[in-house]
């Protein structure tokens, strides 16, 4: 018999240390490193590097363009004079010219480095909006997990039910040989026996439903055997006002880092928009060859050079220099207001779910006193039904009613736990 209960506590052991054990962080970051949009943001990031290569490309080479007309005009240029013993050349009415235009700018007033910055600005912004998306996964995790976790409670639940009613039913069954227990009662708790069986198989249904959903979500290897385990969260802070989310959430939501990222493109637009105002300077050549060329008296095809300085200054830009700021601000101004309604709407939210983890606390300090009573009572009947004093209805009955107080209890266990994470969540931790 020793042997039999070493041996036993033997497999039990290394049943449970072969258990491989799996946090609720832990898909979190598998969730997110397995979700396709995350290669978004690489391919945003990558998108604004070539965009940046590009503008410093063209501010270090020379702009080169190859430009050429053929043309037949009514009317060419002639002198009015005429000499003896001497023609003057008639230009033809077919013209040709063929060109390679090359100019580099000197002085471009920081347009490359300020386009730079609206693009790196630009593509902040893009990546956490991406950002945003990625941080809805926990909730899909959350639920998920916590549904699982609950599921198993129940069936641990459900398998102790079972195994006091088929314990119970052996010996009515043994009993109703001698007389001393009526059918009835028998017939009644193998009906009771059956629908726990039957819940056990939808829970067991669930539970595997529950565990291939979250393995797909993750790409974690998640079996039957898999504990789940949800670290321990902290007490909650009370937010007093909308005026302390900021500090409470420690910028820690990306919708807050969007709204950042917002102002600074609308900051990096803003320096841009003076840069439309100021001079250009650059360096410019023209080769090519055409008939006529630079002496346009030649009728003959001539190569030509040209070679220079250029300056560029368009006035017109300043007319509507200062719209152009206006609406920079304006549209600033609309993500101020975008970042107060979700700070007052979070507020709301997070006053809301430490309402609610209260309410949880407060229920699970009767819980265990409710489960302790619902035993003492079925234990009590227990012994009054193995005398015949009450019938098996009455037991069962007693059964289902500790088995919910137990259940309510773990209900609200989870559910606290649910609440804190979620509070967790919203703070952006």
């Amino acid at each position: 018999m020793k042997r039999y209960l070493f041996l036993l506590y033997f497999l039990t052991s290394w049943s449970v240390q072969s258990q491989s054990v799996l946090t609720l962080e832990q898909c979190y970051e598998a969730a997110r490193t397995n979700y396709p949009l995350l290669k978004q943001k690489e391919i945003l990031a990558q998108n604004g590097e070539l965009a940046i290569e590009n503008l410093n490309k063209n501010r270090r080479l020379p702009q080169l363009a190859v430009n050429g007309q053929a043309t037949w005009q009514s009317q060419v240029t002639k002198l009015p004079i005429e000499l003896p013993n001497f023609s003057v050349p008639t230009l033809s009415k077919d013209q040709y010219r063929i060109t390679l235009d090359a100019s580099y700018a000197l002085y471009d007033g920081n347009l490359t480095q300020l386009q730079s910055e609206v693009q790196r600005a630009s593509t902040a912004s893009a990546q956490q909006q991406v950002e945003i998306e990625l941080n809805r996964l926990k909730d899909q995790v959350d639920a998920l997990f916590l549904n699982a976790l609950l599921t198993d409670e129940n069936l641990i639940l459900t398998q102790a039910i079972l195994a006091d009613l088929a314990n119970r039913l052996e010996k009515f069954r043994a009993n109703v040989r001698f007389g001393t227990v009526a059918q009835m009662d028998v017939d009644g708790l193998e009906a009771e026996l059956l629908t726990a069986r039957q819940r056990l198989a939808q829970l067991d249904a669930t539970r595997s439903g529950l565990r291939e959903s979250l393995a797909l979500l993750t790409d974690l290897p998640i079996s039957d055997s898999t504990k789940l385990v949800v670290e321990v969260l902290p007490n909650q802070v009370k937010v007093g006002n909308e005026m302390e989310v900021a500090s409470e959430v420690e910028q820690g939501r990306p919708e807050l880092q969007l709204y950042q990222a917002q102002r600074s493109l609308y900051d990096a637009q803003f320096r841009l928009t003076a840069n439309k105002t100021k001079p250009r300077l650059s360096l410019f050549a023209q080769g090519g060859g055409g008939r006529p060329g630079l002496n346009f008296l030649s009728n003959d095809f001539k190569g030509f050079f040209i070679g220079g300085l250029r300056l560029n200054w368009n006035l017109s830009s300043a007319y509507t220099l200062n719209n152009d700021r206006q609406m920079i601000m304006l549209n600033r101004q609309i993500v101020d207001i975008q970042q107060a309604t979700f700070e007052k709407n979070l507020s709301v939210q997070l006053r809301q779910q430490q309402t609610e983890i209260d309410k949880l606390t407060a229920q699970l300090a009767t819980d265990a006193e409710i489960a302790a009573l619902r035993t003492r009572v079925r234990q009590a009947a227990a012994v009054q039904l193995d005398n015949g004093a009450i019938a098996a209805r009455d037991y069962t009955a007693l059964l289902n009613a500790e088995n919910q107080a137990q259940l309510n209890q773990k209900l609200h266990e989870l559910q606290l736990v649910s609440a804190r994470i979620q509070y967790r969540t919203l703070a952006g931790n």
